[in-house]
């Protein structure tokens, strides 16, 4: 790295059906306008909407992705931080689109990261405590802040007697645990492709969403692609008050479902960034009981410093997701493994299956 430019993990152009792979490349170092805050990115998580846009199943446009990490601030602008301070950054701003880190700026994985002035002023740039760039807690922070939200909204509305996560991938493991730390005893089941999940397509499953005590929570946690089956599922089989957390994306459009077609992707994004508070959370009558339908898109601050202090084992109780950080790897090591899996039909590296993958990048002021 030179004054002028740092390595980045960056896309190459698609192919035919809309694939790329990636490589390490030594990039320009982006110019700062007065405000902007140029950031040292120590450690970057892969999640599943990073698998999402790799396999073109998204069209988010930049080169460079990665929107969870921690960094430590190179030139801090006017933005009241100490150069060298650790940082987490929000990648969501509430109220202006064109600010999506990872998404249509470029992210996390490369040496110097870019934050806009706008960024910076709305409070996005956050000050963690030492320890926070440690791989499990800069990887799983933000994933873990968007569970939270989630629950945060679940319990403003009612209290459930169960939960059944839909999805038991990044998110949905998260889910189950801090659920269930919330609420000790909660019953839960966790449906997906692990030896510890009932398989969606298991033919006991509807039995088991059938006998599920009212109000029933539900996380729907799957790829895009599945979540409109997933939601189809619970709201057939689960009897009573169903209150459904549509963690997942899914595309635009109404979705028939037993209370009337449903544009849930536009109810989902009624809650942005922490805003409203109470949440958005809406009410449809079926004939097997309510359905309370609610979701979000990123988060606020304050639920990153709740998921930060969480995963920093602060107190006598097990930090949430054990064993969702299967992999950490440097830049190099991370091209491998991200062109490996795409070249594959499912997410493994090394023999074993790819949850959450952290970058150790290492970056300093």
């Amino acid at each position: 790295m030179s004054a002028t430019t740092h390595r980045a993990l960056r896309r190459l152009p698609a192919d035919a059906e809309g694939r790329t792979l990636v490589e390490v490349a030594e990039v320009a170092t982006p110019p700062l306008a007065p405000g902007d805050l140029l950031l040292a990115p120590a450690v970057a998580g892969i999640c599943g909407t990073d698998w999402q846009i790799l396999r073109g199943l998204r069209p988010d446009a930049t080169p460079v992705l990665g929107h969870e990490g921690v960094a430590h601030v190179v030139e801090p602008g006017d933005s009241g931080l100490e150069a060298g301070a650790l940082v987490t950054v929000n990648p969501t701003h509430p109220g202006d689109p064109s600010f999506l880190l990872g998404h249509n700026l470029p992210g996390l994985w490369a040496e110097r990261t870019r934050i806009p002035a706008a960024a910076v002023r709305a409070g996005l740039v956050l000050p963690v405590p030492e320890g926070a760039d440690r791989p499990r807690v800069a990887a799983l922070a933000e994933p873990l802040a968007s569970v939270l939200y989630g629950l945060r909204t679940a319990l403003a509305t009612t209290r459930p007697a169960a939960l059944a996560v839909w999805g038991d991938g990044i998110v949905g493991r998260l889910a189950r645990d801090a659920w269930q730390r919330e609420l000790p005893g909660l019953p839960v089941l966790l449906v997906g492709h692990g030896a510890d999940a009932v398989h969606p397509h298991d033919a006991g499953l509807p039995h088991l969403l059938a006998a599920l005590p009212s109000p029933a929570a539900v996380v729907i946690a799957t790829p895009r692609t599945g979540t409109q089956e997933a939601l189809t599922a619970v709201d057939r089989h689960v009897r009573g008050t169903l209150l459904v957390d549509v963690h997942a994306g899914l595309p635009a459009g109404r979705i028939p479902l037993t209370a009337g077609a449903i544009d849930v992707a536009a109810l989902r994004a009624d809650n942005c960034g922490g805003t409203p508070w109470p949440p958005r959370v809406h009410r449809f009558d079926r004939p097997a009981g309510p359905l309370l339908l609610h979701g979000h898109r990123g988060v606020s601050g304050e639920h990153l410093r709740q998921a930060v202090g969480l995963l920093l084992g602060r107190g006598d109780e097990e930090p949430p997701g054990e064993g969702v950080l299967t992999h950490e790897v440097d830049l190099a090591a991370a091209a491998a493994l991200i062109n490996s899996v795409l070249a594959s039909a499912d997410r493994v590296a090394g023999g074993r299956r790819v949850l959450k993958a952290a970058i150790r990048i290492g970056g300093r002021p």
